[in-house]
């Protein structure tokens, strides 16, 4: 469900402009997916702040490819848990996003 958004980052070479979609894109399942607001919300977020590091700055394919690659580890991480089906893990999943994205 959230590993989806990371197809049109492939596809766009995990460009500033990529990210910049899909920030929108997840701030709109917000409304669509009221149940997983927090999620979309926190996906939104990572992908707004690669935009606000990149969007006046060089982004060399090697960069790209390892914010790509910590992305869609945010969005695993988010996929289990909604998969298992158990509030609580994804209260430890949403939990574990948010910290991830602090430290950046």
């Amino acid at each position: 469900m959230f590993i989806e958004l990371a197809n049109g980052l492939n596809e766009q070479a995990a460009s500033v402009r990529g990210f910049e979609a899909c920030a929108r894109d997840a701030r709109g399942r917000i409304t669509d997916d009221p149940a997983n607001a927090a999620a979309w919300l926190l996906v939104s977020r990572a992908a707004q702040l690669f935009v606000e590091t990149y969007d006046d700055q060089p982004l060399t394919l090697d960069v790209a490819g390892k914010e790509l690659e910590q992305f869609r580890e945010i969005l695993q991480i988010l996929d289990s848990a909604h998969a298992g089906g158990s509030a609580d893990a994804m209260l430890e999943a949403l939990n574990k996003v948010a910290l991830k994205l602090m430290k950046v």
